[in-house]
């Protein structure tokens, strides 16, 4: 790794001047001081859309480059009665209530209980404004272990419980995981201007569809300075819709390629 690499070079040099092995005419040959300490860095391939979110989760503890949800805000509010943040506000829903929420898995962890030896699991669910703890006990958590797993976008219908510290937690009920070919409500539209629409990006276009090959319909929108253009793409280039091809075609197109 280039950082360990950088890290090794700087920790040599200051052993070695601790022991009195500096370079005496460091002060004068400045160029070769810093040449010593140079690291060489390689011509590396940019990290896969879902690595990159996923190391900006684990180091910075929130997603900067995008939301892997992103594109997907039909199909979460088609099937939650409504969203994460209004759910754990204070003038939420109240302690009890029989709620359902959509949205990813980011954390999980797999318990036994002490008193019972009952497995349980604890998951931190999230959406594109908020996230809440949700609890998978006894005869739910058994039939659906297997299914539970980091990155896995869920619907979740549960009871809602709020605690006198404020804190709100969702005891599940029950637990699907919905087709994400239904988040584009139909074709998946693409919208790219006219003017950027030059073979090299088209054929890249073309290349990001192909390694997302599905079912569901493409059209691509191309705006004019006075009209727009609408092509319905060949059916060898349907794809499957998931958080992974928005984001190509946003890392390709620009973030609002599919502001439809």
């Amino acid at each position: 790794m280039i950082h360990e690499e950088a890290i090794d070079s700087v920790i040599t040099l200051k052993r070695n001047e601790a022991i009195g092995q500096f370079d005496l005419f460091a002060g004068f040959e400045e160029a070769e001081s810093e040449a010593s300490l140079s690291i060489e860095i390689p011509d590396l391939p940019e990290w896969e859309k879902k690595d990159k979110l996923s190391f900006e989760r684990d180091m910075l503890g929130l997603y900067v480059s995008d939301h892997p949800l992103q594109g997907l805000e039909g199909l979460l509010s088609q099937h939650a009665d409504q969203s994460i943040t209004s759910i754990i506000a204070e003038d939420g829903p109240h302690d009890g209530a029989i709620v359902t929420i959509s949205g990813m898995i980011t954390s999980l962890s797999r318990r036994i209980a002490k008193a019972s030896g009952n497995a349980y699991a604890r998951a931190e669910i999230e959406d594109l404004g908020g996230s809440m703890e949700v609890m998978f006990f006894g005869q739910v958590y058994g039939p659906i272990a297997s299914v539970l797993a980091e990155d896995l976008i869920v619907v979740v219908k549960g009871r809602l419980q709020r605690r006198d510290d404020g804190a709100v937690t969702l005891n599940c009920m029950e637990l699907s995981v919905p087709d994400l070919s239904e988040g584009t409500n139909g074709p998946l539209l693409i919208s790219m201007p006219t003017h950027k629409a030059t073979e090299a990006v088209v054929m890249e276009l073309g290349d990001v569809l192909r390694n997302h090959r599905g079912n569901s319909e493409v059209r691509l929108h191309l705006q004019g300075d006075t009209r727009t253009e609408v092509m319905a793409l060949p059916v060898h280039l349907r794809v499957n819709p998931s958080p992974s091809l928005f984001g190509d075609l946003k890392v390709l197109l620009g973030p609002t390629c599919l502001d439809n």
